[in-house]
């Protein structure tokens, strides 16, 4: 029974947002857009409803948290495109504007790490296409295979699978790394509360949330541990 109310009220959903006023919903009225992602994309949706008409909501990056998770979902997929915004959200801290300044790539021009707002660019990345890997406006570049960091991201990732955030502590993004633990142990911890008390749904949904942004935790420390130059603190 709760797995059928869910199922409907997620095409409720889907419908109600269906209506191309904010950008999430492109998604939701895209045929080329599966039902799995339209059921990932509509809370998305649903929470620009909010974002977009709060001033002090404002993602300080572009695209928008929001836009990049519903951009980064169509582009890779639920599972990859959500551990992908998992590791967004988590940098959208008060220390990202020191971080991209630190760690911004000096072959780009500073016309192209900000908006015209003055938020700060970082584009949803893109599969590599060969040995050099270059994503412009989201600090990531690789030449050849080699890090720019002296630090190394296998270290780091490992370091954030035993406990998260700490492989983006080492990696030189301390802030980072203690939100990233903070986020990851309140989803783990609401999951278990609601496990407690029996809601199944909630715990499965809260579940799946637990380990996209344990993911993240891995797959952001590895970022991190590419583009951070400890050096330069």
């Amino acid at each position: 029974m709760e797995k059928t109310f869910a199922i409907v009220l997620i095409l409720i959903f889907t419908n109600i947002f269906a209506q191309s006023k904010y950008p999430a919903d492109t998604l939701l009225v895209s045929k080329e857009s599966s039902f799995v992602e339209k059921t990932v994309v509509a809370p998305i949706a649903l929470w620009q409803r909010l974002s977009y008409n709060v001033p002090f909501l404002k993602c300080q990056f572009y695209p928008s948290c929001s836009n990049f998770a519903a951009q980064s979902i169509s582009q890779h997929g639920v599972v990859k495109g959500s551990i992908i915004a998992a590791d967004r959200i988590v940098r959208c801290n008060p220390a990202a504007f020191h971080y991209h300044i630190r760690d911004r790539n000096p072959d780009i021009p500073a016309s192209e790490n900000f908006y015209v707002d003055g938020r700060l660019i970082d584009h949803v990345p893109n599969p590599p296409a060969g040995p050099v890997e270059f994503q412009r406006g989201t600090l990531f570049h690789r030449a050849g295979g080699q890090s720019k960091s002296s630090r190394s991201p296998i270290l780091a990732a490992g370091l954030s699978a035993i406990i998260p955030g700490a492989g983006r502590i080492y990696a030189g993004r301390t802030w980072d790394g203690l939100f990233g633990f903070l986020t990851f142990a309140l989803v783990l911890n609401t999951t278990y509360l609601n496990y407690q008390n029996g809601n199944r749904v909630s715990t499965t949904v809260l579940g799946i949330g637990t380990g996209i942004f344990y993911l993240g935790e891995i797959y952001g420390a590895y970022r991190s541990a590419l583009i951070s130059h400890p050096e330069n603190k």
